[in-house]
C-alpha cells in the first residue's frame, strides 16, 4: 500500500529558482565548461546537431539534479521527521534519498508547483502532513 501527499511550492519560489537555475547555466564556471565541452566536440570532429543534443540533454539533467535540490531544500526536514519516526537510521536515509527522488512535481498555471510524495505508510503520510 502506498499513500500520496501533495504538498505546492509556491510559485514565486519556483520562479526564484528558475531564473537561479538560467544564470547559474550561463554564467561562471557552467559556461566555461561548456565552452570546453563544444571545444573538444569540435576537435572530435561531431556534427553540430549532436553538439546541440549533448549539451541540451546535460542542461536538462542538471536543471532536474537543482530541481531536487529545491525539493531537498522545501521538504526534508517533514520527511527526515515522518520517516525517522517509524524506522531504524539505516533504513530511513534510503528512504528519505527515495521520497525526494521519486517525487513528481507538475508546475501549475501560477508557476506553482504540486510536487506529490508516495509515502510507504500512512503514518509515515500523517507525520510529514503535520510536520509542514
Amino acid at each position: 500500500m502506498s499513500i500520496t501527499v501533495q504538498k505546492t511550492i509556491p510559485a514565486e519560489r519556483m520562479r526564484q529558482f528558475h531564473q537561479m537555475v538560467d544564470r547559474w547555466l550561463q554564467e561562471g564556471p557552467i559556461r566555461l565548461a561548456t565552452s570546453a565541452t563544444i571545444t573538444a566536440m569540435d576537435n572530435a570532429e561531431i556534427p553540430k546537431a549532436e553538439q546541440e543534443a549533448i549539451i541540451e540533454d546535460r542542461d536538462i539533467i542538471m536543471k532536474h539534479n537543482m530541481r531536487l535540490g529545491l525539493v531537498s531544500e522545501m521538504f526534508a526536514p517533514a520527511i527526515e521527521k515522518a520517516v525517522k519516526s517509524s524506522r531504524p537510521e539505516s533504513e530511513a536515509q534510503d528512504e528519505i534519498a527515495r521520497l525526494i527522488v521519486t517525487a513528481i512535481g507538475i508546475r501549475q498555471d501560477d508557476d506553482s508547483e504540486v510536487v506529490t510524495f508516495t509515502f510507504a505508510t500512512q503514518s509515515e503520510a500523517d507525520v510529514f502532513e503535520a510536520s509542514i
